[in-house]
């Protein structure tokens, strides 16, 4: 899944370092370091970022260009939304 590259602003935003927005979602700053360089994660690791941002999923990733997984992607979404 491809994330937008603003993940380090919606930290600031919330006045949390990257470290400390690995914290709350539940991972070290290594692999959030990772997961921000590469540009992308596992729908969960998604997820669970946007949690820890107080936002939707839908604000930190990519309209899906690729049509490759998208069907996946929806229904984890509405899952979410019951």
């Amino acid at each position: 899944m491809k994330l937008k590259n603003n993940l380090a602003i919606m930290a600031a935003l919330q006045g949390l370092t990257l470290g400390q927005l690995a914290e709350k979602a539940g991972m070290n700053r290594q692999n959030l370091s990772i997961i921000k360089r590469r540009g992308s994660c596992s729908p969960m690791t998604a997820v669970k970022i946007a949690a820890a941002l107080g936002v939707d999923v839908t604000e930190i990733i990519q309209e899906e260009e690729e049509n490759h997984g998208s069907s996946d992607w929806r229904l984890l979404h509405e899952r979410r939304q019951v």
